[in-house]
């Protein structure tokens, strides 16, 4: 057996292991001197395991798992619990706090309401597998979803407490994703340093009557999280280069 093929069988042990914090493969230099290998065998063995779908390299910022990565489809129900569905992963919320706050100007308005207004706000990290994968803030108009806090005991679940305010049905209005460096406590909830890039979302949901019922802003791993848009095949206007 060549050098690089113990490498990758080595590696994938480690991958049914669940050996890799985050996911994430250490730098070429510390599985070379693990294996007693040059960085290139590493490399050719890295390289083998991307082509077989093992392992996700994202050049300046490192090697992943591949099954560590969510793919999300655009589409007017984009709640967490269901975009995870047939992707064999789990995913969790802890709630951090949940307080009365008034809020700016342009969340104000994203809410329809008057500036400096009440909310029901909402600080939570979720988790992918047991490892961190967003953290953000929603804000909730308070005299929209009344005992929303009390209505998080037991919960972790948006869905779940708005449903015990009330509110059964709601879907997404629009989605606005930016980039950015995250701030030092978005890095330390997410795990990551300071200097990788995160995925900002910043998403207004409404009920049927087209009222907004929640303004949220979340942080993404931008290592973890990928976006798909899907066009839709039927539509005459859509045109394929050929």
């Amino acid at each position: 057996m060549k050098r690089w093929e113990v490498v990758r069988s080595a590696i994938l042990s480690d991958i049914d292991a669940g050996v890799f914090e985050d996911g994430r493969l250490p730098g070429d230099l510390v599985l070379a001197e693990r294996f007693g290998v040059n960085r290139h065998t590493v490399r050719n063995a890295i390289k083998v395991l991307e082509s077989e779908g093992a392992l996700r390299v994202q050049h300046g910022v490192g090697t992943f798992v591949a099954d560590d990565l969510v793919v999300d489809r655009f589409n007017s129900d984009r709640r967490f619990t269901y975009k995870l569905l047939g992707q064999n992963k789990s995913l969790k919320a802890e709630i951090l706090s949940i307080n009365e706050a008034s809020v700016e100007a342009d969340i104000a308005k994203h809410l329809n309401i008057a500036p400096m207004a009440l909310v029901a706000e909402l600080r939570s990290v979720s988790f992918m597998n047991d490892s961190p994968l967003a953290t953000g803030t929603s804000y909730f108009p308070i005299d929209r979803v009344p005992g929303l806090a009390a209505a998080f005991e037991g919960e972790d679940s948006v869905a779940a407490a708005l449903k015990r305010c009330g509110i059964a049905e709601y879907n997404r209005r629009w989605t606005r994703i930016t980039a950015r460096r995250p701030t030092p406590q978005e890095a330390q909830r997410l795990r990551i340093s300071s200097s990788s890039p995160v995925l900002v979302e910043t998403s207004v949901d409404v009920i049927p009557d087209g009222l907004p019922i929640k303004c949220s802003s979340s942080a993404i791993r931008s290592d973890r999280y990928e976006y798909l848009i899907e066009g839709n095949e039927d539509d005459p206007s859509r045109s394929d280069l050929t």
